[in-house]
């Protein structure tokens, strides 16, 4: 196959620290070493500016970037994009692919509950405002796929998803998978290696993720009030989740160290927080894929999972070790066991994502 020269245009600055910027750097390192020129885009660094202003101006803003970026170059045989992004000048500049890295809608529509309680005349001001700002995520949006020539979904469910809501967009569809780096798959696979059986009393549990609604903070705090008083040896990490978590637990629970708060840490630190729990929970109602999945299962952590995200795409690999969360008896070793990796690294690669794209373009 020839060449191609490929422009992926992402929504998020180009670092591996947020998951739709790792998610473009992977790809186009897989297509670089495929023989195809790639340029990566990102509107980063964007004007510092109040919340507001930011969230009323930032698609406009970033099109715009896009557009003017167009301008200075010559014209791609692919362009990977963000749907929302997607112009009219984009969708002239090359056969446009609209990649998803998150479901979009489901992630407004989770955030737009009407709170039970307006008593402030600022909350009564912005949440009209809030619906206004989602009505135009969602125009640009719908905008985006209706210009694309295809529309890649991330994993099973989001393709089923559109599938069902979408159906004149169908012979638009293609299912895509996530995964890690091959480096960092290479540091879990020695972790995986050396990990040792955990006891069955005193299990250390790990939760990874932001502090927010959709991603079953409230099924989470549940499930750790009931196991710590049913398992008092019983601890759990809750990690990335920012500064406002303490309130959510008993208090008793976090003096004691059962419940430890690491609100931040740094990429260089996951292999150890990896290699120092037993077993991973993923409380998500709506995720796009979640590579804490990957990140946990390849270092051989057993997870207790939603079904959300990429659990549908990954559960035919791990089918001793991802089960449905909450776990709703004793947790036992003999439950979890290994799985026969080889497969699993031949799907779940970026080199065989990679491939696959090109192949169906």
């Amino acid at each position: 196959m020839r060449s191609l020269r490929i422009l992926i245009a992402t929504h998020s600055p180009l670092s591996a620290e947020f998951g739709a910027g790792q998610m473009a750097i992977n790809l186009g390192e897989a297509f670089r070493t495929q023989g195809h020129d790639v340029t990566l885009w990102s509107p980063y660094p964007m004007p510092s500016q109040t919340k507001w202003s930011q969230a009323l101006q930032s698609f406009p803003l970033m099109r715009t970037k896009l557009d003017d970026f167009l301008e200075t170059q010559e014209p791609f045989d692919v362009i990977d994009c963000y749907a929302p992004l997607i112009t009219k000048r984009v969708s002239k500049s090359g056969l446009v692919v609209a990649r998803s890295v998150q479901p979009d809608i489901l992630y407004i529509a989770s955030n737009l509950k009407i709170p039970s309680n307006l008593k402030k005349i600022k909350d009564i001001i912005l949440l009209p405002l809030s619906y206004l700002l989602a009505s135009v995520h969602i125009f640009f949006l719908l905008q985006g796929w209706k210009r694309a020539k295809y529309i890649l979904c991330l994993g099973k469910l989001e393709f089923q998803w559109m599938n069902k809501w979408f159906p004149w967009w169908k012979n638009k569809l293609i299912v895509y998978n996530n995964a890690l780096s091959k480096a960092e798959q290479v540091e879990l696979t020695q972790i995986r290696l050396n990990r040792k059986k955990y006891q069955e009393e005193g299990i250390r549990f790990l939760w990874i993720g932001r502090w927010v609604a959709h991603k079953g903070i409230k099924e989470l705090v549940n499930f750790i009030v009931k196991r710590a008083a049913l398992y008092p040896q019983d601890t759990f990490t809750i990690a990335g989740c920012g500064t406002s978590v303490e309130q959510d637990f008993p208090s008793e629970l976090i003096q004691l160290g059962r419940i430890k708060i690491l609100p931040s840490f740094e990429r260089s630190q996951l292999s150890l927080l990896l290699a120092n729990h037993d077993i991973g929970l993923f409380t998500s109602k709506v995720e796009g894929w979640g590579l804490t999945l990957h990140e946990m299962l390849e270092s051989g952590m057993p997870v207790f999972a939603t079904l959300a995200g990429g659990v549908l795409d990954l559960q035919p690999f791990f089918q001793d070790m991802l089960k449905l969360f909450p776990p709703l008896q004793q947790i036992s070793h003999e439950q979890m066991k290994s799985t026969y990796m080889n497969h699993y690294y031949s799907i779940f690669s970026w080199e065989k994502i990679a491939e696959n794209y090109i192949n169906f373009l």
